[in-house]
Parts: C-alpha cells; structure tokens; sequence
C-alpha cells in the first residue's frame, strides 16, 4: 500500500520533467535577414551649362538731326573713273532740308536733308585733282558738304568771286563721296546743277 504515493510522486516528476523540456525546445530562433545593400547608383556627370556667345554691341546711329551717309540719296549717284567724259558730269539737284550742318564745325554751314543728296563713287588714276561745285538757277546762297571715303566731313559756302560753293581735293581716294547741298537760309530749297570734274579750268 506503501508504494502507490511514491509510484504517484515518480510520475509527477516525470511529466514536470516532460513539459520542461516542451517548453525549451518550443520556438526556434528568428532567423535574421540582413537588410538589403542598396546598389551604388552611377555617378551622373555634371551637366555644363550653355554658354551665351557675346552680343556685339550694335553700331551707333546718328542722331535724327545730323546727317546720314548711310542713307539712300535723293538724286541718285554715279560711278565715276579718272578720265571721265564728259567732264564735267553734272545732276540736277535741290538744295535744302531741316538739319542745321554747322555741328560740323569749320566752314560747314547751311540747311540740308538728313539723306546725301547725290552719291560719287569714284576709281581714281593719273589726275589729281577732283572738284565739286554747284551753281544755282537763281542768284541764291548755297553751300556743299562732303563726307570723303574716309569719312572725312569738307564745306564749303563760297568759291572765290561767286556765292556758289566749290570744294575740290588733290590725289584724290578711290571710294565713295556723299554730297549734300544746303541753302544758306534755313526753309529755303534752292534749285541748281551739281557738278564733278578733274579740269582745273571747270568751276562755279
């Protein structure tokens, strides 16, 4: 009869004994996922800006009270080659216009067109001489106002013994002389005759 307890102790311990080991071997260990390496990403190579190429800076017009040489002249113009015949050649032309010419300076005076009025394109050979002159219809004051080739301003008011201008250059350049008259009184249009030549005897 003894014997019954203890035999009910031994099978106490051995399902105590049981459960304790259930319970060590219950969840395995986590397994831990390392986190992914992100990709190196490619270095992006600078992108270089655009370069803007300078803007040159634009020519300065004259002022809308000088004159224009640029311009496109009044009465026409004319290709002229040392030796020309006939000497003189002459155009008909009109004096005048609203721009004062003496911002010159010197002895450029009168009243013109912002525009040349005649244009001489001139080739130059043995002669050294080149006149200009104008002669009025009428007894009326004029003068002649000339950019040369080289950009040069030349005025005249009066020839010796006349009141119509004359201006004349020695060796003269090859290139383009612009001419413009101007009449003396400011409102005035005076009509006359522009002349070229390369004869000392020819004049106003």
């Amino acid at each position: 009869m003894r014997s019954r307890p203890l035999l009910a102790i031994i099978a106490l311990f051995a399902i105590l004994a049981s459960a304790c080991s259930a319970q060590t071997a219950a969840t395995p260990a986590a397994i831990v996922t390392p986190a992914p390496t992100e990709a190196p990403s490619a270095t992006q190579e600078p992108t270089e800006a655009p370069t803007q190429a300078p803007t040159e800076a634009p020519t300065e017009a004259p002022a809308g009270d000088e004159l224009d040489y640029r311009l496109q002249p009044n009465f026409g113009s004319e290709d002229l080659t040392s030796g020309f015949t006939p000497d003189p050649f002459s155009a008909e032309v009109t004096s005048g216009g609203p721009i004062d010419a003496s911002y010159l300076g010197g002895e450029c005076r009168g009243y013109a067109t912002v525009a040349p009025d005649f244009d001489v394109t001139y080739t130059a050979g043995d002669l050294s001489l080149l006149r200009f002159y104008f002669v009025a219809d009428g007894a009326d004051d004029t003068t002649l106002i000339i950019n040369a080739p080289d950009g040069s301003w030349h005025c005249n008011d009066d020839a010796p013994g006349t009141i119509d201008p004359q201006f004349d250059f020695q060796d003269p350049a090859s290139g383009l002389y612009d001419v413009w008259i101007g009449s003396y009184q400011s409102g005035a249009t005076i009509e006359g005759t522009l002349y070229v030549t390369e004869l000392e005897s020819n004049g106003p």
